[in-house]
């Protein structure tokens, strides 16, 4: 498959599966950004969606190739290496942020952090997973 559309669908497919997520908690990122700044945050739907291209570039050129996936790759293998490298990816990229904010705001709880930490793992093994199918 060409490496563009691997690439587009990646992102989509990181639209599709966050979007529920961040659905569920929306009240919940939307009061701790009212804490901090004393008013509620602006959508910036671009913002978001340079979120997930850098994501999807750290899943195809960081994940994927250490996955060592092929046509022979069992399936318990490909789930144990999606969970493996794309969930360290999708923590170590979710802890950034989220440590940064708990870091500098009081607002912005440990047990925020560490629930959107362990959901980027989720997320990113879950997309890493999907797209070595691709």
């Amino acid at each position: 498959m060409n490496q563009i559309l691997i690439y587009v669908l990646c992102v989509v497919i990181f639209m599709m599966i966050d979007a529920p997520y961040l659905y569920i908690n929306a009240d919940l990122y939307k009061n701790k950004t009212k804490s901090i700044s004393g008013k509620s945050y602006t959508n910036r739907y671009y913002s978001a969606v340079i979120v997930y291209l850098a994501l999807a570039l750290g899943v195809i050129f960081l994940v994927l190739p250490r996955m060592n996936i092929n046509s022979d790759t069992k399936l318990q293998n490909r789930i144990q290496n999606a969970v493996i490298y794309g969930g360290i990816f999708g923590l170590a990229s979710y802890a950034t942020f989220d440590f940064t904010m708990h870091f500098m705001f009081e607002g912005w709880t440990l047990d925020v952090s560490i629930m959107d930490s362990v959901w980027g793992g989720i997320l990113c093994s879950i997309v890493a997973f999907i797209v070595s199918y691709l």
